[in-house]
């Protein structure tokens, strides 16, 4: 009789491929948190804000290129102005729209709208600060709900896997085909493994490392467990 493999949640979110579901959920809640911010700091200076005059003093484009070479343009102002009853000078330098910044040099005054108790808390450009927030907001919606939606399909995965492990008939299968996939981690290939188990039923693997699926052949016999109530195998060495 074969021995059943010790569980444990960790080893089987990691063993599935489930980590992948902290990058959406944490970039998310990151953007969500951003637009949030960005949002009490909108309605703050809509709300408390008082108008001044400010002098541009320095201007910047910044250029950022993704991973598919598309490149990114952010437009930045610096600016200086001394707040009504205040000896201090306050400089900020923030992001601007396009037509503000092409609109603007060095030397020009713009109107400036900052909170007459907080005055490092302002803004030259009220609608592009807007637009922030929707993109940030947007985002953040975006990536959590791709992250829960993940998570509802990666939990349905789990409890059968963690089913078969617990209460699953175990098979030998004969592997069928060993299937190199269009994807590469790392500069390495990754496959899948399809097999018959020993009652005619078919089944496949989940994506394996090279090292794991070419390390047997079509026609090697494998270990496999089954899910009792949805019938799916699990290859031991993945579980």
């Amino acid at each position: 009789m074969m021995d059943r493999k010790p569980l444990s949640y960790p080893r089987l979110f990691w063993r599935l491929g489930l980590v992948w579901l902290a990058v959406p959920l944490v970039l998310g809640l990151a953007f969500t948190v951003v637009a949030w911010v960005s949002w009490t700091d909108y309605r703050a200076l809509q709300r408390d804000g008082v108008v001044g005059e400010t002098e541009v003093i320095a201007r910047e484009i910044v250029r950022r290129r993704d991973s598919d070479g598309d490149q990114t343009l952010t437009y930045y102002l610096t600016h200086s102005f001394r707040p009504e009853g205040y000896s201090d000078v306050i400089t900020t330098r923030q992001s601007v729209g396009r037509g503000v910044y092409l609109a603007t040099q060095e030397g020009d005054y713009l109107p400036v709208t900052y909170i007459w108790n907080q005055p490092e808390r302002n803004t030259l450009d009220p609608k592009h600060d807007m637009l922030g927030v929707v993109f940030f907001g947007l985002a953040g919606g975006v990536l959590d709900l791709v992250a829960l939606g993940g998570l509802v399909w990666g939990w349905g995965r789990v409890g059968s896997a963690r089913r078969a492990l617990l209460h699953g008939e175990v098979r030998e299968a004969r592997v069928t085909q060993i299937r190199k996939l269009p994807l590469r981690v790392n500069g390495r290939a990754r496959y899948r493994v399809a097999w018959q188990d020993a009652t005619g039923l078919a089944g496949k693997s989940l994506i394996s490392r090279p090292d794991l699926a070419l390390a047997h052949t079509v026609g090697d016999v494998i270990v496999i467990y089954v899910d009792p109530r949805g019938g799916r195998g699990w290859w031991q060495k993945q579980i």
